[in-house]
């Protein structure tokens, strides 16, 4: 004969649900894939006018592409940081200079890019919100503080 179960003394707790920010980085790394795919598809990027690189984000809004790239790394960079993680933010760099002086883009660094996008979206999707949310606000912060140290 086996032994009774014990009931439980403590009470059951349920944990809130995190759901992942699967959405939120879609829309952070999928106008980087679209900016990607099109200079590997036929080696151009939309620009304005004047020859400045700019994407349409998913509202359909027209940014310039070096800044907002920029600040797509501050965001990694930050986020690595805090959580000490590797991530490959190198070729995000590295696009980033090309575009902000208009130079050509090398097949390897695409080639590095596609490699490392689909590991920076899990690193954003799999983020708290409200971690995500407070790097999204460091990351304004410093570009606030970046322009303020430029106009003075």
């Amino acid at each position: 004969m086996s032994k009774p179960r014990k009931r439980r003394v403590k009470a059951y707790v349920r944990r809130a649900v995190r759901t992942p920010m699967i959405v939120g980085a879609q829309l952070v790394i999928g106008p980087l894939e679209a900016i990607i795919d099109q200079i590997a598809r036929d080696g151009t990027v939309n620009a304005d006018a004047k020859g400045v690189p700019i994407f349409q984000d998913g509202d359909g809004t027209w940014y310039e592409t070096a800044p907002a790239l920029e600040g797509v790394i501050w965001h990694l960079e930050m986020h690595a940081t805090r959580h000490k993680l590797a991530l490959p933010i190198q070729p995000l760099r590295e696009l980033y200079v090309c575009l902000d002086y208009v130079s050509p883009i090398s097949a390897s660094l695409l080639a590095r890019l596609q490699k490392a996008l689909p590991i920076l979206q899990r690193a954003i999707a799999t983020g708290k919100p409200d971690d995500q949310v407070d790097l999204y606000q460091q990351a304004r912060i410093k570009e606030a503080f970046e322009l303020q140290e430029k106009n003075a």
